[in-house]
């Protein structure tokens, strides 16, 4: 594999044509007629099981492995390892071994270690020498962004390409904002038409705009009411810690630490410490850790704490998927009479049960963007640069990415924001809006924020120096031994960076 990067490396240049007039640059994408496929296996890794469960794998087997079909008889594995069960431990040391899936998934971080490793294949010349398959207009389909980040910088090919976009916003009580702004901004009766968007035009331009506006609203809620806060603990404020969309990068253009990038933060980590407090008297949050039973239990209607009392979280942080899988399954509920019905407990009764799930949408949340777009998470598929079934691996590509009927009856069945114009403006501009948010067109906004996205300040060294950095934070905001201030941060942080990334340190960062 390596000594293949290498190649590649060395070859990216060049323009390598065959006889034919294709190129040769990347796996062949062509069906060898003298191939018996029914002998072969295309091995597909995800990190979830959503390819399998969302019906992908049997669309490409009707379309490719059934009987008189371009690979028929060739078997299909897929195998489903979720990150906490170690995905990224379990397929390196396969793909470095040589023995990885022909195709396989990775978030955006992932998908950066894969490409820098030379695990993936270039499949925009697979694309280029398919005739099925249009680059340009493809190209031009796709989200920016998307195309983006799927790039190997080494070739400046695609490598990588994900049919979703992941454009995240603040999902947030609106009635529980009425009650504490209501009267300052006025806003119209609740059930009145243009309600949900007043409220939250309202919250965009005046609360959620800037960092140190945040920053007040988390005060405000508490004055107004002392079992209120605004988020449910400071992880739903660090996609804003940039508070710009045009964020400086981790890295600059001497391949060093980027000073520009640590002054960035300095706001950030005033913030995660003006708001942190032992107990939730103390703190300006509800101390609810994401993905913690609390965290899920305030999106409804309020949590317990230790002590038995309760508290109110108006506001969550989420991406596209997180209203969907995360937020709506949990929020309340209405019945034919008008009574709010909160989620039942796990224990309670089938017939409790059953009544939450036939009830209405509330219709109590509205959606703000913030102070800066962001995205979180994205699946993003690949073929292994190492595989022996190439022209099988590029035809599931295919079969996910391509096939814009497939993509629409996908998004139809899921409601999904997909990265690919062609299938998501005629659903945007037909939609009727969400009920959970009192009807507002969610994917419209979803669609405008995607657009502002930019990835190109995204190193292969974010993930890793967020982490380092964050375990500082956490010392200084909970007041450990030796952390006093924002300089304390900072050389805590510089000195980890000594040691983990030594080859991007230098002297003379600031601290202050």
């Amino acid at each position: 594999m390596k000594i293949k990067k290498i190649l590649s490396f060395l070859l990216a240049s060049m323009v390598v044509l065959s006889a034919c007039g294709k190129k040769e640059d990347a796996p062949s994408v062509e069906v060898d007629p003298n191939k018996d496929y029914s002998n072969e296996k295309l091995v597909i890794w995800s990190f979830t099981d959503e390819l399998q469960t969302a019906g992908d794998i049997d669309n490409f087997k009707e379309l490719y492995t059934a009987d008189g079909k371009p690979f028929a008889g060739m078997e299909v594995e897929f195998v489903a390892v979720s990150i906490q069960d170690g995905y990224m431990d379990k397929i390196l040391p396969a793909l470095s071994s040589g023995n990885g899936p022909d195709v396989f998934t990775g978030e955006l971080d992932h998908i950066k270690q894969f490409i820098e490793a030379g695990y993936y294949a270039d499949i925009e010349t697979m694309m280029e020498n398919d005739k099925d398959v249009d680059l340009a207009a493809e190209k031009a389909d796709y989200a920016e962004y998307i195309w983006q980040s799927g790039i190997d910088p080494a070739t400046g090919k695609l490598a990588a390409l994900s049919w979703q976009v992941t454009p995240g916003a603040i999902f947030f009580k609106t009635d529980m904002a009425a009650e504490v702004w209501g009267t300052e901004a006025g806003f119209p009766a609740e059930g009145t038409d243009d309600y949900n968007a007043a409220v939250t035009n309202w919250m965009n331009e005046n609360k959620f705009n800037t960092i140190d506006n945040m920053l007040q609203a988390q005060v405000e809620v508490k004055e107004f009411n002392p079992n209120w806060r605004l988020f449910p603990d400071d992880q739903a404020v660090r996609h804003f810690a940039a508070g710009t969309n045009d964020p400086a990068k981790w890295i600059g253009e001497d391949g060093k630490l980027n000073p520009a990038k640590i002054k960035e933060q300095i706001p950030y980590i005033n913030l995660v410490k003006g708001m942190y407090g032992e107990t939730i008297s103390d703190s300006l949050t509800a101390n609810a850790a994401e993905w913690s039973g609390p965290w899920f239990d305030a999106m409804d209607k309020d949590l317990t704490d230790a002590e038995g009392k309760n508290w109110q979280v108006m506001a969550y942080s989420m991406p596209t998927w997180g209203l969907k899988y995360i937020i709506e399954p949990n929020m309340e509920k209405v019945d034919a009479n008008g009574n709010t019905l909160p989620k039942p407990a796990e224990d309670a009764d089938q017939a409790k049960k059953d009544e939450y799930e036939k009830a209405a949408f509330k219709g109590n949340w509205g959606m703000a963007s913030g102070p800066n777009s962001y995205f979180w998470g994205g699946t993003y598929l690949g073929v292994n640069a190492d595989s022996e079934n190439p022209e099988a691996a590029f035809a599931f590509l295919k079969s996910m990415l391509f096939d814009k009927e497939r993509l629409a009856e996908r998004q139809a069945a899921d409601g999904d924001m997909y990265s690919v114009e062609s299938v998501m403006a005629p659903v945007i501009a037909d939609y009727a809006g969400r009920d959970s948010l009192g009807g507002m067109n969610h994917l419209e906004v979803f669609s405008e924020e995607a657009a502002k996205i930019d990835l190109s300040n995204v190193t292969v060294y974010d993930r890793g120096l967020n982490d380092l950095l964050g375990i500082h934070i956490t010392n200084y905001k909970q007041g450990s031994a030796g952390y006093a201030s924002v300089a304390d941060v900072l050389t805590a942080f510089y000195n980890d960076v000594k040691v983990t990334y030594p080859e991007i340190y230098v002297d003379g960062l600031p601290t202050e």
